[in-house]
């Protein structure tokens, strides 16, 4: 045993002799440690420890046990690198395990904000008519219906005869398309205020446009049957009638009363004729369905007169 032992001493030296150099060409010792250690148990252990830093890299340490034997050998070396910290280790006698853990970057967290709309359309309310506002159109025959808060108009009426409004505003400076608007009275009493919109006017009679006021869209829609009548409308809500005058003259006029059926349609109740200077009064009744129920003339004093009167141009209605 004693005669084996010299030549591994030598052969140890004699491989641990000699200088490593590294790619930088920072030259490093090597230490070799050898002995000899009782012991009949064979085993091999591995471990690998290896760190890199910001420009250096320090090495590694391997240790084996075979027999009797040990030899080690520490190797440290300087190496300029620009390699993120690593550590890895691997060992064990039946398999073992190895495992890698490395540094990741922080990745900066971006977050995104949903665009917020600029402007939105203002809600309405279709049933406030309040805030609706009446401007004659300058360069057309229209009046441009607009809403407080809303850009732009929101409907044009075109059907209406301006050439009375126009000329009576260029006269006089004071007046504008509001002055020949009527709209605080409500023609089919529903609640909601219709419009009349006088075209031409004298001191006896006022005719003009008729539109109603529709809440469920917040806008006027021409009215056919008033415009039918013509004339200035005056509503009695108590009956729930309308009636339009034809003045001849400060005495003389005639006067129609209608009220809305079931179906939404006028019907013609009742009829006077004042004539004669005021001094006869026709006056004619009607049924629901518009079908002559009565007829009568009085005098000023309301006596009944009988046979003819003497106005020939009393209407009938029958």
């Amino acid at each position: 045993m004693k005669k084996c032992i010299l030549p591994v001493i030598l052969l140890a030296l004699l491989s641990g002799c000699g200088k490593v150099s590294d790619a930088s060409g920072v030259e490093s010792r090597i230490n070799i440690v050898s002995g000899i250690v009782e012991g009949t148990t064979r085993s091999r252990t591995t471990s690998e420890t290896e760190a890199m830093t910001d420009g250096h890299t320090t090495g590694s340490t391997t240790s084996k046990t075979a027999g009797e034997k040990v030899s080690g050998t520490t190797t440290t070396k300087s190496k300029k690198s620009s390699v993120q910290a690593a550590t890895r280790a691997s060992g064990g006698n039946s398999g073992g395990s190895r495992g890698t853990t490395r540094h990741v970057p922080t990745v900066q967290r971006t977050t995104t904000t949903a665009a917020q709309p600029t402007s939105q359309t203002p809600a309405i309310d279709p049933k406030d008519y309040s805030s609706i506002t009446f401007e004659l159109n300058s360069s057309s025959n229209e009046i441009d219906v607009s809403r407080e808060g809303m850009s732009g108009s929101i409907q044009v009426l075109k059907d209406v005869d301006l050439t009375e409004i126009r000329n009576t505003i260029a006269n006089d400076p004071s007046k504008t398309i509001n002055d020949f608007i009527v709209r605080q009275n409500d023609f089919d009493f529903d609640g909601y205020p219709d419009l009349f919109i006088i075209e031409k006017q004298d001191e006896l009679n006022k005719t003009g446009k008729y539109y109603r006021y529709d809440p469920t869209k917040g806008i006027y829609a021409a009215w056919s049957e008033l415009n039918g009548l013509g004339f200035e409308i005056v509503p009695n809500a108590t009956e729930n009638s309308l009636t339009i005058y034809n003045k001849k003259d400060t005495l003389n006029y005639e006067a129609k009363t209608f009220e809305w059926n079931e179906h939404q349609l006028l019907v013609l109740r009742r009829y006077v004729n004042q004539y004669n200077d005021g001094e006869l009064i026709e006056t004619v009744l009607y049924d629901e369905n518009g079908i002559e129920s009565s007829r009568e003339t009085k005098d000023s004093q309301g006596n009944p007169v009988g046979g003819e009167t003497e106005d020939p141009s009393a209407e009938d209605l029958s």
